[in-house]
């Protein structure tokens, strides 16, 4: 599969480039920036990846044209792969810190959820606060219990166009990753960046005078994400709608 990922120029994504490298061949994973897609770089893509960060980002620079881009790929057979800012990006609705100073709601062009995503969840947050660390290990459950690194992703609202495929397990069970069918295409949103590992976790610590940017050692003993079983749930099934 030759996979794209956006590229913003304001995040960092350097861990999903090399998890999709070792899953898909560094030869195949790319990235894109907003003219690029524009100017059809989606015509030789099997799989465009739409990775965390802030989606305000992704509205200023896709809207129109880069949006019409990505909806006609998918709808055509393509792929897309949302992460945190990624899945609530290709949500119809998004409900960001609602009620709060930082609050973002509204519509999103991209529309293959049906459904309104939600976040961030506070259960995961220091001190359920928004305005404290947005990090932490949440809990997870697909075929078995698992878990995942969380940074403010969201939930989906449920009855709308979706297949969960886990759940956040806490009160309620709130759809944590979700695939939805789009055309001929396949849309999976993913709230928890699964492309990290237990490794990468370390790799983004920071120790720094502001207790909250040491946020591992405030854990509590809780299994950081040993393996990539959700990564490797989610891959395998855009390789089947691929191959189908």
């Amino acid at each position: 599969m030759q996979v794209l990922i956006y590229q913003d120029y304001i995040h960092n994504n350097g861990i999903l480039w090399r998890r999709l490298s070792v899953t898909f061949g560094a030869g195949n994973v790319s990235y894109a920036d907003a003219q690029d897609i524009i100017d059809g770089a989606l015509k030789t893509a099997d799989l465009l990846v739409m990775p965390g960060g802030a989606d305000l980002y992704n509205c200023e620079k896709l809207n129109g044209a880069g949006n019409a881009a990505i909806k006609t790929f998918v709808e055509n057979g393509g792929c897309y792969l949302g992460i945190c800012a990624g899945a609530y990006y290709a949500s119809a609705q998004i409900e960001w810190g609602k009620d709060t100073a930082q609050q973002i709601t509204g519509a999103r062009a991209l529309d293959f959820f049906k459904g309104t995503a939600i976040g961030p969840i506070y259960d995961f947050l220091e001190d359920q606060d928004i305005n404290k660390s947005w990090k932490n290990i949440a809990p997870l459950k697909a075929e078995t219990q698992q878990t995942a690194f969380y940074e403010a992703g969201p939930i989906f609202t449920e009855g709308h166009n979706e297949a969960v495929l886990a759940r956040y397990g806490i009160e309620g069970s709130p759809a944590a990753i979700i695939a939805c069918p789009v055309g001929k295409g396949l849309a999976i949103l993913s709230s928890p960046h699964i492309e990290y590992s237990q490794s990468d976790i370390s790799r983004i610590t920071y120790h720094h005078r502001n207790p909250s940017y040491d946020w591992v050692s405030q854990l509590d003993g809780k299994d950081l994400p040993a393996d990539n079983n959700l990564w490797q749930m989610v891959c395998t099934k855009f390789k089947e709608h691929r191959q189908a």
